[in-house]
């Protein structure tokens, strides 16, 4: 039987909570230094390259800085990840709209927070084939970020409590999306998307609603498709969604178990989200 840490509780932390931790936080490291390491050695050759060509090695890219912290957790699990099984029903209205809420209030925050930092809004993309963009900007994260972060990370420190493994996760998750307000957004987003991972025991609907985020988010940068999409996507959508859960309102249940607060307590974690952090105010104030 799997041990449950009780909140109140000031005893040190089990062996296995702290190495389930620091194997998560090594793991978002892992995950930036692929990234940047790959991103260094290929961006001059990319530059070179035709739109297609530069988007596929782009593509390939984004795949082996995925693999690497996949493989980082994989090497020694400390626990069982949240599984792509079937999830619990009658959930996804509710978990939709929980996540399609946070997600709104995120970047509304994100766009105040630009604004008081003097921050021009994310750039055009680069004229790519639009289906590869999709597969590159929208597919890939919605797949392998659901994998890692809600599948591996917080399917590893499940065994104390819901909300220390959503929180756990979120906070790796948001760190590593660059600048403070894209970071505050994504912790919304990764709060809600640790949610349906726990409440509905599967990463199937968080798989759904980080591909809907994401497509809406590329249309947005990239004025694709005719101009009623993006609204019906973003208003349309969530309004039948209302209609169907008011039918038959059903709600997550509580979550149980520590807070996130026991996570401070696990030097490993705290160290990798210190340097996360501090990679995150460099790129917002250079």
């Amino acid at each position: 039987m799997k041990r449950t840490l009780s909140k109140q509780t000031t005893e040190p932390l089990p062996p296995e909570l702290q190495r389930a931790a620091a194997l998560c936080g090594l793991a978002a490291l892992v995950y930036l230094a692929a990234d940047s390491a790959l991103s260094g050695l290929l961006g001059p050759s990319v530059d070179s390259l035709s739109p297609m060509v530069g988007e596929l090695v782009a593509l390939g890219k984004n795949l082996l800085a995925l693999a690497a912290p996949l493989l980082v957790a994989l090497a020694s699990p400390p626990g069982d990840p949240v599984l792509l099984k079937r999830p619990r029903r009658g959930l996804f209205p509710a978990l939709f709209l929980a996540f399609w809420a946070l997600t709104m209030a995120g970047n509304l925050a994100s766009t105040g927070l630009r604004a008081v930092l003097g921050e021009a809004a994310g750039a055009q993309l680069a004229d790519a084939p639009a289906g590869l963009l999709w597969l590159r900007l929208a597919l890939v994260p919605a797949v392998g970020e659901e994998l890692l972060f809600r599948g591996l990370m917080q399917g590893y420190l499940r065994p104390w409590g819901g909300r220390a493994a959503i929180w756990g996760q979120a906070v790796l998750f948001a760190l590593l999306h660059g600048e403070a307000p894209v970071c505050f957004s994504a912790l919304l987003s990764g709060l809600a998307l640790g949610l349906c991972a726990e409440t509905s025991g599967s990463l199937w609907p968080g798989m759904v609603f980080h591909l809907y985020n994401n497509t809406l988010a590329l249309l947005g940068q990239t004025g694709a498709g005719p101009a009623w999409v993006q609204p019906l996507l973003l208003f349309g959508l969530p309004a039948a969604v209302l209609a169907v859960w008011a039918a038959r309102p059903k709600l997550p249940p509580r979550l149980h178990g520590t807070g996130a607060g026991a996570l401070a307590r696990c030097p490993g974690y705290v160290l990798a989200a210190v340097l996360l952090a501090v990679q995150m105010l460099h790129a917002t104030f250079t």
